[in-house]
């Protein structure tokens, strides 16, 4: 999708730094913060709703947020899933967001 901001992201039209970026997915901040940390996990091809999504991208998905929220000292998390009409971007979109532990608290 030539409009899609989600797809320039991943194409590196935008200069957005990724977290982590895996075979399938991409990793970067929310320009709207909503939590501690609030990271938007968005896979490479386009997909608009879950049930386009390959089951393999979806397990990379579940993989990389417990990796996440290892790394970044999550107390907890919960993850916000916005796909088709229901999401302001129709790119499907995993949302990350978690408190920082206290004793990884800067």
């Amino acid at each position: 999708m030539d409009d899609c901001i989600f797809c320039k992201i991943v194409k590196g039209e935008l200069g957005t730094k990724f977290e982590k970026e895996t075979e399938n997915l991409v990793v970067f901040k929310d320009i709207n913060p909503q939590a501690a940390i609030h990271l938007l996990i968005v896979p490479k091809l386009h997909v608009k709703d879950l049930g386009e999504l390959d089951d393999k991208v979806w397990k990379e998905v579940k993989d990389l947020v417990v990796i996440m929220g290892r790394e970044k000292g999550a107390k907890g998390f919960r993850l916000i899933h916005n796909s088709g009409d229901a999401a302001s971007i129709t790119h499907l979109q995993v949302h990350f967001l978690a408190d920082i532990a206290p004793e990884r608290a800067e």
